[in-house]
């Protein structure tokens, strides 16, 4: 089971003429069939599978030419990868993972492994018919490509609209990179030859074992390392990051994230702020079948 929770609106953030403005759920997930029934059990990554669009194939998504429309788009299902694209119209996002961006920016495409989310900004295209689409992913040698597919048809019609100023400036955030570091730890993201068996630091998940340990109110630099040949979201319960450089290169802070790839042989840097909640969580890879074969660690945080 799975869906899309809206616990605070974006509206506080957003300049007054854009207050209130059409807003579309987009929750993506995908069924793999036999015959007229959808598959619960044996599943695997590569095989084919039927995208769907808020539970529906295809749908419609209506907007006038010009009008500025706010789009909350997520990864509910458990494994593939979705690039998303609408030709001819940029993406202006204002959130990433249910956390508003210090400044807004815009992009042709936006890759979202299983559990990420994605608040955009989108205005009209001229009249006529579009279809949103999910474009070929290749997740590396030990993993998956995922063909093109078309998600939803976005209808543009009715009265045009003069297209709103967009802001640049957006919500406050922290920057955890000016912030005192209490500890570095290393997250090693490994699996067997035959793609089988899953494991965070040589290790297969236990619930009884403590991995990893940080103290309330602390914040920690984490170096995650994937020394294997595909990709893996790198996901953590409570407590979210900010990402300071993916494979040696220095990132924008545009805010906090929860739930970000890590190329295959690749690297990522993050710093988190431990705040409000001690006790046990987890961190794992968000494709379900690694977690589930082992690549989730546990997290203690002590007061």
């Amino acid at each position: 089971m799975s869906g899309l929770i809206v616990v605070d609106g974006l509206d506080r953030y957003l300049p007054a003429p854009l207050r209130g403005i059409t807003e579309h759920a987009v929750a993506l997930k995908d069924f793999q069939l036999v015959g007229d029934q959808i598959k619960t059990s044996h599943l695997k990554i590569g095989a084919p599978t039927t995208r769907t669009v808020n539970g529906q194939l295809n749908p419609r998504i209506r907007i006038r030419p010009g009008e500025t429309q706010l789009w909350r788009l997520a990864n509910i299902g458990a494994n593939i990868f979705y690039k998303v694209t609408l030709p001819g119209t940029k993406f202006h996002i204002v959130a990433q993972d249910g956390y508003p961006v210090n400044r807004v920016y815009s992009v042709d495409s936006m890759v979202i492994p299983a559990g990420a989310r994605y608040d955009v900004l989108v205005q009209g295209p001229k009249a006529g018919v579009s279809e949103l689409r999910t474009l070929p992913y290749n997740s590396g040698k030990a993993g998956n490509q995922f063909p093109e597919a078309t998600l939803a048809t976005v209808q543009s019609g009715g009265e045009p609209m003069r297209p709103a100023a967009l802001p640049t400036a957006f919500a406050p955030v922290d920057d955890l990179s000016k912030e005192p570091v209490a500890a570095r730890k290393t997250v090693i993201f490994t699996e067997n030859k035959a793609g089988t068996l899953f494991y965070i630091n040589h290790k297969q998940f236990d619930h009884n074992r403590v991995d990893f340990r940080a103290k309330l109110n602390t914040v920690q630099e984490w170096t995650i390392k994937n020394d294997s040949d595909e990709v893996h979201s790198f996901h953590i319960h409570t407590n979210d990051f900010q990402v300071l450089s993916i494979n040696g290169k220095p990132q924008v802070n545009y805010g906090l994230r929860d739930t970000v790839d890590v190329a295959p042989r690749g690297n990522m840097v993050v710093r988190i702020r431990f705040l409000d909640y001690p006790g046990k969580t987890v961190l794992h890879c968000h494709i379900l079948n690694h977690e589930d074969e082992g690549m989730m660690a546990v997290l203690q945080i002590d007061k």
